[in-house]
């Protein structure tokens, strides 16, 4: 895959072309030394009629949530649509054979000047989907349950956590997935002090008890899911039902088949929990992997 970099400014709404291996980011950035910025993360699915942007608009909608959340200037959609638009054809040129890749895009404080006040800047850039992700479509993940240290729904008391806001302060997430690791599990689940699970690092749980299907309530303290929201879109579609709800452990020990989605992964089944076995349902898998291609 080719290694462009589209550096954006949001305040002259204007973006340029330069090479991702090349020193950018100034130090001073506060996405560097605070994590004070927003993201995302959209898969590309490309197809004889061209490339499929998956969920384009719940992303742009989430950033932008992400950005009152955190008190940035709101992101303008039509400079960010040229800007994915941009790169999709940079790489298809690169790699005209090209199936599936994601575009990481993220909007940063920027730096203070001497008045006190902020520039944004942003950026844009490919990330591949790797043998990992592959793998774990294919094969599944096993997880490890981590509290996540404060007790459901406390995000409508301290809306400074910014639980639902996708940030670059990613410290946490990353040392999760390292225990998990270090702990013989593919993947971590984090679930509120007061028991009541959440969400994945980076992807969040459905799971089906018979024709139903069941995900956290964001408002309980995870990150609203665009990948979960497209599949319960198509649940009618699957003869299933879908429904937010408090769950548990054993609500998930205990599934018909359990889920991570992202958009990287699109879904994963979760086939161990605490070393408890959970059935896998292939067939559903499939059905969820192909809705979330086809975006």
């Amino acid at each position: 895959m080719t290694q462009p970099l589209f550096l954006v400014d949001p305040t002259a709404a204007r973006f340029e072309l330069t090479d991702l291996a090349a020193a950018q980011l100034p130090v001073t950035d506060l996405s560097a030394h605070r994590g004070d910025g927003i993201f995302e993360t959209v898969l590309v699915s490309m197809g004889e009629d061209g490339a499929v942007v998956v969920n384009r608009e719940r992303h742009f909608t989430r950033f932008r949530g992400s950005a009152s959340a955190l008190e940035l200037p709101e992101p303008d959609q039509e400079l960010w649509d040229r800007v994915i638009d941009r790169l999709i054809a940079e790489v298809a040129a690169d790699d005209p054979g090209i199936v599936e890749f994601g575009i990481r895009y993220a909007m940063s404080r920027g730096e203070q000047d001497e008045d006190g006040r902020f520039r944004p800047r942003g950026w844009a850039f490919p990330v591949p989907v790797d043998d990992h992700i592959r793998s774990a479509r294919v094969h599944g993940v096993t997880a490890v349950s981590l509290d996540r240290g404060f007790d459901a729904y406390i995000g409508s008391k301290a809306p400074w956590l910014l639980i639902g806001a996708k940030t670059l302060s990613y410290a946490v997430n990353q040392a999760a997935g390292r225990y998990a690791a270090a702990h013989k599990a593919d993947e971590a689940l984090f679930v509120s002090h007061d028991g009541i699970v959440l969400e994945g690092p980076t992807a969040n749980l459905i799971i089906r008890r018979g024709d139903r299907l069941l995900t956290p309530d964001p408002e309980a303290g995870l990150l609203s899911g665009t990948t979960q929201q497209l599949i319960f879109d198509h649940a009618q579609e699957l003869g299933l039902t879908a429904d937010y709800a408090d769950l548990r452990l054993d609500d998930v020990k205990t599934a018909d088949g359990a889920w991570f989605v992202s958009s990287m992964r699109t879904a994963v089944a979760l086939s161990e929990l605490d070393g408890n076995a959970i059935a896998v349902d292939e067939e559903l898998t499939a059905k969820f992997q192909s809705i979330v291609r086809a975006g």
